[in-house]
């Protein structure tokens, strides 16, 4: 047990320095003000401890007028420079804290972007960011560490001090104030405690709560809100939901009631402690009336500091435990960017093999014609993370250099999953995806992601100008924008707007950014693609929210487009399948059937009754 603690003490602290080292990385200028901060106000008790002294014993003595101003004046023109001093520290320091608090979240938001994908469709890991982040920003912990830390070094300057001045009256007093400020700390730290498994308790309701809450936030649904009369559910959801955390609270509050009451009149005995040694000097003769005052001052700040510093120290220890689980979150395995084989790019990207170590010299970009990127597909298996049915199961399937590809199936068939495959968002658990015969995942993953330009079905479109949800950069080719935007057939519409392609899209941040159609939107995600110009284009479902006229237009341009790349088409609608160069036709996780549109129809197979079904709309 005790090996158990010793060692829990340790990965708290360990805990501690990394975020005290990565503030420090964040926002160095944070630090030297912080120290400053924490002397200043270490000093600052001291004036009115000790002139009150000298004052009330030169009125009740000698009462000296000129001594008597001096010592006024030096109480008050020093509170009044400590005050200013600690003011425009504090000042600084709140505006480099919060710089220090941006750049965490800068951190925090760079980290998550660079988890692997399949990370971030994993409840458990859902539910343990929000458990890491929940307490991280209820704590504040990234500067409760250093504030901490210093509190406790102020604090220690301030009993130092107090410690001298009470001593001279008598020893004794500390040991008994010490005393009782240990039954404190034990309150405190049954208190803390406490909440710390109830704050990780309520952790995961907590991002339960945020998504129902979004739904009555979110425009994007106000829709299906309105149509299918779903305010009231959601509201219901909510309310059981607050009434679960009502009741957690419920038994944290009982629980501390009776330490809050215990802690209350443990302060009352420090005070009648510290009033009854100074009383008694002045009944002996041994404490004038201006020391009196002053005994009582510095018991009242050491009680007041010594009980701090022991919360302190509490403090320190519970957030340490606050920090292992972000650290936890932090530190999660990220495999998928491991590749080390460099790919060379030009005008597009291609493989390079790593030097064999024989003397060869490494094959360069130059080496490989355009349109000799081969993707092999070798006996691969894939399920979804906690789920028990394979998603793929055995598919071997070849994607030819400059080859159109059609890839069809019903829902659920694992069309789109071999793409996130393709994509490394996953690996295979069995089985390998190659790129010219070598495993994709030995390349660098920014490199190979270079040679695909893809479109998803569920594309985002952000709320940036046009021409920057394309390019993703505030000074981008222009001309190379519009050119993408009329091959995907929406640069009129676009030109239409007040500026153009540098018009913001939605209204979120901009009261003329400009409310497309659903068709509008997806051409610009399609127009993506086309400005990415990258030596695979992958689309999934790019049609969706087209009409059959829209679709043809996409489809003759990305014909045009796609000379000399691989490209791979999915969909539902079969009109891509004709002018592919072969078809992959998925059921239940397995490719089931593969060629030419001709001869799959004359297989009679799944393709063709789904040919069947659909031919009446291509005739």
């Amino acid at each position: 047990m005790k090996d158990d603690t010793e060692s829990e003490r340790k990965r708290s602290l360990s805990a501690i320095w990394h975020f005290i080292r990565l503030g420090y990385r964040i926002y160095p200028g944070y630090f030297p003000l912080a120290v400053l901060s924490a002397v200043t106000q270490a000093l600052s008790p001291f004036l009115g401890i000790v002139m009150p002294r000298y004052i009330l014993n030169e009125l009740v003595g000698e009462r000296r007028i000129q001594r008597l101003v001096l010592w006024v004046a030096i109480l008050i023109l020093g509170n009044a420079l400590v005050g200013i001093a600690g003011s425009v520290i504090g000042k600084k320091l709140q505006v480099s804290g919060e710089k220090l608090a941006d750049g965490f979240e800068l951190h925090v938001g760079r980290h998550i972007m660079h988890m692997d994908f399949e990370k971030l469709e994993d409840a458990k890991i859902l539910d343990m960011k929000e458990k890491a982040l929940f307490n991280i920003r209820l704590h504040d912990a990234l500067l409760g560490g250093p504030r901490t830390i210093l509190s406790i070094f102020q604090l220690t300057i301030t009993l130092i001090g107090v410690v001298g001045m009470i001593a001279v009256l008598n020893p004794v007093l500390i040991a008994v104030l010490l005393m009782l400020i240990a039954v404190n700390v034990w309150v405190y730290r049954r208190i803390q405690s406490t909440k710390m498994r109830f704050y990780q308790d309520i952790a995961v309701y907590n991002r339960r709560f945020q998504y129902f809450l979004d739904l009555t936030q979110d425009f994007k649904n106000a829709k299906d809100v309105r149509l299918y009369r779903m305010s009231e559910y959601i509201i219901n959801r909510i309310n059981n939901h607050t009434e679960s955390v009502d009741r957690i609270f419920y038994k944290m509050f009982l629980k501390q009631r009776h330490h809050d009451g215990l802690s209350a009149g443990n302060i009352q005995a420090q005070t009648f402690a510290a009033y009854a040694f100074a009383a008694w000097g002045v009944f002996r003769g041994t404490v004038r009336i201006g020391d009196f005052t002053m005994y009582i001052s510095a018991a009242n700040q050491f009680s007041s500091a010594a009980t701090q510093l022991m919360a302190k120290l509490v403090d320190l220890q519970m957030l340490g435990k606050v920090l292992q689980d972000y650290l936890a979150f932090e530190r999660l395995p990220s495999g998928n960017g491991e590749g080390e084989r460099i790919l060379c790019t030009g005008q597009s990207a291609w493989p390079a093999p790593l030097p064999s170590g024989n003397g060869e010299e490494e094959r360069t970009a130059a080496d490989l014609e355009a349109g000799s990127l081969q993707i092999e597909f070798r006996n691969v298996w894939f399920r979804y993370p906690n789920a028990e049915d394979y998603a793929l199961k055995d598919v071997s399937l070849t994607i030819r250099p400059g080859e159109k590809l059609s890839i069809v199936g019903r829902n659920g068939s694992g069309k789109t999953t071999l793409i996130k495959l393709l994509c490394r968002l996953y690996r295979p658990q069995q089985g390998a995806i190659l790129l010219n015969g070598v495993d994709i995942n030995e390349f660098q993953e920014t490199a190979y992601h270079r040679l695909l330009s893809v479109l998803f079905q569920d594309y985002k479109i952000f709320s940036f100008s046009a021409g920057e949800n394309l390019a993703f950069q505030e000074k981008a080719d222009a001309d190379r924008i519009r050119a993408a935007l009329s091959q995907a057939g929406v640069l009129e519409k676009i030109e239409e707007l007040p500026r153009g392609i540098d018009t913001p899209l939605y209204k979120n941040f901009d009261k003329d950014g400009a409310e497309l159609s659903g068709g509008e939107m997806q051409k610009i995600a399609i127009a993506r693609a086309l400005y990415k110009d990258a030596a695979m284009v992958v689309l999934d479902e790019p049609t969706a929210a087209l009409d059959p006229y829209s679709e043809y237009q996409v489809f003759s341009q990305f014909e045009k487009m796609a000379q000399g790349k691989t490209t791979i088409y999915i969909s539902h609608r079969l009109s891509s399948c004709r002018f592919c160069d072969a078809v992959a036709v998925f059921d239940n996780g397995a490719l089931v059937e593969y060629g030419s549109h001709e001869q799959l129809v004359r297989a009679g197979k799944l393709y063709a009754r789904m040919w069947e079904a659909q031919a009446q709309y291509y005739q």
